[in-house]
């Protein structure tokens, strides 16, 4: 391009796409994300079905205990969890007393195979090496002398990774943990709406926690899991107690321990259990308002250091600029 003469678009494409392309490839573009906004809005993605899967192995195998023909469940293939298990029970991984815990941490967070386990102390033990294997790729580490001040900073990578890789695993379960409660508990409030209304009509525990869960089952599948297990432990279990102490547990949230303090006191007194269960709808649903008015008025604070590093500077900028740029021209 010659000096003097103007910038076409055609300088700045690649070789062999002119502008006319340019366009035909946009409007291509344009049309396909119109089509898949349109399908994702027109598709139901049927998220409870494997849930639902999960609570009919639950029935079984509540049945299973109560006949005494236990039967075993396989998660994955088969000869992987064969040698895992091995792995883990032959170096002793699993000591008695960290089994009933690690359970239920797995249980809270939503693993609830009896594999789940095995897979745990497996990734503890695998994890920390693949950590290292991965700090030693990226430390760059001179091994002629490793000990040199100079590799200081590689051998903080290559520790740092292997001490992530052990605690990887236990991350995981946390956040998952942490999702599935918060979940559970931002639909906790409509879910006893819900049971409030089903009470009120004549239904039974049981059976308004299965409607309960089926009407949940797209907004809080979570939720729904939870309800549909405790329906089927009170239809098996003989005390109806154990099986709202399971859903405590299983679920570890204050609100959850009051709502089944709160039915296991309405069938001890033989109280309204409606009335109950209004009250508690109103007093979780003013807890999830103040939860929102306390992220609320953490923005500011939050907002400081952004407006201080990014805002601020472009607004001196803006102001500052035209009278610098005048008192250098008349300089």
């Amino acid at each position: 391009m010659n000096k003097g003469q103007p910038l076409q678009l055609d300088a700045l494409l690649p070789f062999g796409l002119t502008a006319d392309g340019l366009l035909v490839l946009g409007a291509a573009l344009g049309m396909f994300l119109i089509i898949w906004a349109v399908g994702n809005i027109f598709l139901e993605r049927d998220r409870f079905t494997p849930r639902l899967k999960a609570i009919q192995e639950r029935r079984a195998e509540l049945k299973g205990e109560l006949v005494a023909a236990r039967r075993r469940k396989k998660m994955g293939n088969a000869d992987t969890m064969t040698l895992m298990r091995q792995i883990v029970q032959q170096l002793k991984l699993l000591q008695q007393h960290q089994v009933d815990t690690l359970q239920q941490k797995l249980t809270q967070a939503g693993y609830r195979s009896k594999d789940a386990i095995i897979v745990f102390a497996f990734a503890k033990l695998v994890m920390p090496f693949v950590g290292l294997g991965l700090g030693i790729f990226l430390s760059g580490i001179n091994w002629q002398h490793p000990f040199s001040t100079d590799e200081a900073t590689g051998w903080l990578i290559l520790l740092g990774l292997g001490y992530f890789g052990a605690r990887l695993p236990e991350i995981i379960v946390a956040n998952a943990r942490q999702k599935r409660q918060h979940a559970i508990r931002k639909a906790l409030p409509d879910a006893l709406d819900l049971m409030m209304i089903c009470a009120e009509a004549g239904l039974s525990l049981a059976a308004a926690l299965d409607r309960v869960a089926h009407e949940l089952q797209r907004m809080s599948p979570e939720l729904a899991e939870e309800f549909s297990l405790t329906s089927v432990e009170l239809g098996f279990l003989p005390d109806r107690a154990v099986a709202l102490r399971h859903l405590a547990e299983r679920v570890d949230m204050k609100e959850m321990r009051g709502m089944v303090n709160v039915i296991a006191q309405t069938e001890k007194y033989g109280t309204p259990i409606a009335q109950a269960l209004r009250t508690l709808a109103k007093e979780f649903r003013t807890e999830r308002m103040l939860r929102a008015e306390q992220k609320a008025a953490r923005l500011p604070a939050l907002m400081t250091v952004p407006m201080i590093v990014f805002i601020l500077p472009t607004l001196f900028i803006i102001v500052m600029a035209p009278a610098i740029i005048g008192v250098m021209d008349t300089m």
